[in-house]
């Protein structure tokens, strides 16, 4: 009986272990240009050919190392798409910061990148802080979902608003003094013709109390805690190599890679 039964049991374990090691790794991410090239940004431009960027290359190498298909959902705002990561929808988020009160419900990877955090402001309505407290007699903004803790904020100081461009045209319009966000990120619009750190009517200064923040792959606690370990090596190994410094400058070539 066991032997006539035993052909039919190899199969379906066979099929079993194909279809799990067959199911794609869905990962989401800040949509902010350092981060990748969203749909919505290839559609204004047609010179670029796919998703990509930064993080996203690097998510894709890591996968070719691990010899695993990877898909990236794009187009989400960084507040659901931590949402779906939490709720299991997706499995991770790339380009997120380290954060005590995330770190609560999502396991990190190690570091793949570090920025410069900076001040920006208008070049006619100066910001002068050496200190936290020296910042906090300003009006800051911000973005909703994004973590300002490495800054000493936190999101409650904040004027928060949906994007960039929200930021700057508050900023403009004088209903804040300022906002913080890292060299990078601002030097990457660049690449879609927002030069925002040529232009003479921002000014932008250091924030020498804030900690560098670095960007990891992180997701919800308690799963895929074995993928995350495979991930890491991946990681260390793209790093040692040079092959992530070799990703870094295709997109900011002109600043040079922290690991």
């Amino acid at each position: 009986m066991l032997k006539r039964f035993l052909p039919c049991l190899l199969f379906f374990l066979v099929q079993a272990l194909h279809a799990q090691t067959a199911t794609p790794t869905k990962i989401c991410g800040d949509p902010n240009p350092s981060e990748w090239i969203t749909p919505a940004t290839l559609a204004q431009h047609p010179e670029l050919s796919a998703v990509t960027g930064i993080s996203v290359d690097m998510m894709r190498a890591v996968f070719n190392v691990l010899g695993k298909e990877v898909i990236v959902t794009a187009d989400l705002p960084w507040k659901r798409c931590l949402n779906e990561v939490q709720n299991g929808n997706i499995d991770f988020a790339m380009g997120a910061y380290y954060d005590q009160e995330r770190a609560k419900t999502f396991d990190y990877s190690i570091h793949y990148n570090t920025l410069t955090p900076q001040i920006f402001y208008l070049s006619s309505n100066l910001v002068t802080a050496a200190s936290l407290n020296e910042l906090k007699r300003y009006k800051g903004c911000g973005n909703y979902g994004s973590s300002y803790e490495h800054y000493g904020l936190s999101a409650a100081q904040l004027d928060l608003g949906a994007g960039y461009d929200s930021m700057i045209r508050k900023l403009r319009a004088k209903r804040c003094d300022y906002f913080v966000e890292e060299l990078e990120i601002i030097a990457s619009f660049k690449m879609f013709g927002k030069d925002i750190l040529s232009e003479p009517e921002i000014a932008h200064s250091n924030a020498p109390w804030a900690v560098a923040p670095s960007r990891y792959v992180i997701t919800a606690k308690g799963k895929n805690a074995k993928l995350l370990e495979q991930i890491n090596h991946a990681l260390e190994g793209l790093i040692k190599s040079g092959k992530a410094a070799e990703i870094w400058k295709t997109g900011l070539g002109a600043i040079p890679y922290k690991p």
